[in-house]
């Protein structure tokens, strides 16, 4: 009995000693254990039709979902949900911010807006703010001017024309996050700024056909000359002509007497 009763308690240790302990505080790529869970969470991810096309069987475009959730402290649907991917740049939805902010007890108060029309009644400027600790806390105004000056009216399809005050909300709260706390956004642009902004990332192979084209384009458009060599006749007579020209000079020149030359030159 007692030789059985051995038997369980090792089996009970093997098994505890064996059990995967995860700690997503470290990251997902804290540690082995971590980035074999959120291995399996991507594989359940991109297996389901409900999640965007983005993340559809692509693993590893939902295991970057689920790195950005565990940054933010949110779930991974949610992030699959808001984060666009636009001209092949990760970009949020205006909304997601305003919930990231209105939802993380950074500010006394949700986001507030200030806005003012034109002389025509129509929404012209919008000033996002908060405040913290009883303090205000102001973004960036934007205006129609800083939309017509920036190119974002002049878009096909532009929303700016047809609802101004919603495109001036989501504009203004967008540069409030930036401006103020910038770790809710990790960096990214929202989906609206990358469409009015025409953001363009360059490759390596764009820097490689720049370079290709100047090269055809500009190669031989100039005579390259080349000085030839002098004959050695030409060097010898050169050198001699030197030679002999210093020699005249120096026969030319008259030696002073010893009595006319001073004494610490003697």
């Amino acid at each position: 009995m007692a030789d059985k009763k051995n038997e369980v308690a090792e089996r009970k240790e093997t098994q505890v000693s064996t059990n995967k302990v995860t700690d997503f505080s470290l990251g997902i790529f804290g540690t082995s254990d971590n980035f074999i869970m959120a291995n399996q969470m991507a594989k359940a991810l991109s297996a389901s039709t409900i999640v965007p096309r983005d993340y559809q069987g692509n693993e590893a475009n939902s295991m970057v979902a689920i790195e950005i959730a565990n940054r933010l402290r949110t779930s991974p649907l949610m992030v699959m949900q808001n984060l666009n991917v636009i001209q092949g740049r990760p970009s949020w939805s205006a909304q997601f911010l305003i919930a990231m902010v209105n939802g993380s007890k950074l500010y006394d108060m949700e986001l507030q807006y200030d806005e003012k029309k034109d002389k025509n009644g129509k929404p012209f400027s919008c000033l996002c703010w908060t405040t913290k600790k009883g303090r205000r806390v102001d973004g960036i105004t934007i205006d129609m001017d800083m939309a017509k000056d920036e190119g974002w009216l002049g878009k096909n399809g532009s929303k700016w024309k047809t609802m101004p005050a919603v495109m001036l909300r989501y504009r203004a709260a967008s540069f409030f996050v930036r401006m103020n706390c910038p770790e809710l956004a990790l960096g990214y642009y929202t989906r609206e700024e990358v469409e009015d902004g025409n953001f363009k990332e360059y490759s390596v192979e764009d820097v490689e056909q720049t370079v290709h084209g100047d090269i055809s384009e500009n190669a031989n458009s100039e005579d390259f000359i080349v000085d030839e060599p002098q004959a050695e006749s030409q060097v010898e007579e050169s050198v001699s002509d030197t030679s002999d020209a210093e020699t005249e000079k120096v026969q030319g020149e008259v030696v002073p007497d010893d009595a006319d030359m001073p004494d610490f030159l003697k």
